[in-house]
């Protein structure tokens, strides 16, 4: 058990530094916003920083209901300015795949629960989350706050 453990942290630190966004297993946890362009990669990132640095088993990958063409220039450089990396990413559209195979599903205000019932035992929602557009900073924090009281939940249930 052990040994799968540490051959499944040192895969999940090469997908958390890889500059694409990967394919979903089940040791992901899939963020899901309306573009994939803000909200989910903001979370994405700032929870790979987190898992990384609590030794979770995981990885995170941003998903998108109507993809955009690109991320959003403020969400690039707000989160290069806090040394997360997020420039080689794509707002890529969720798959039936992507819900299907991840650890856990986060909706930042998508109403996947009616969208995709199968998902709802595995699924967050995630609602009051600011407008990125309106206010970086507001959704940025409002983001990290609950990245932060998932991952300690998450840990808290690793550790059993």
């Amino acid at each position: 058990m052990r040994v799968f453990q540490l051959l499944l942290l040192t895969s999940t630190a090469f997908a958390q530094s890889a500059s694409t966004q990967a394919d979903v297993n089940a040791s992901t946890v899939v963020f899901v916003c309306e573009h994939g362009a803000a909200k989910s990669v903001i979370a994405a990132a700032q929870f790979n920083r987190l898992a990384s640095e609590t030794k979770l088993p995981y990885r995170a990958v941003a998903r998108a209901m109507n993809p955009e063409d690109a991320l959003a220039p403020a969400v690039r450089s707000g989160l290069a300015a806090e040394g997360l990396d997020v420039a080689g990413w794509k707002p890529q559209a969720v798959s039936g795949d992507d819900l299907k195979r991840a650890a856990r599903v986060v909706s930042l205000a998508t109403g996947l629960s009616k969208r995709a019932p199968s998902v709802r035992p595995k699924l967050l929602e995630w609602n009051d989350i600011p407008a990125v557009s309106e206010d970086y900073g507001a959704a940025r924090n409002a983001i990290v706050r609950e990245v932060e009281k998932f991952v300690n939940q998450l840990a808290a249930e690793f550790k059993k």
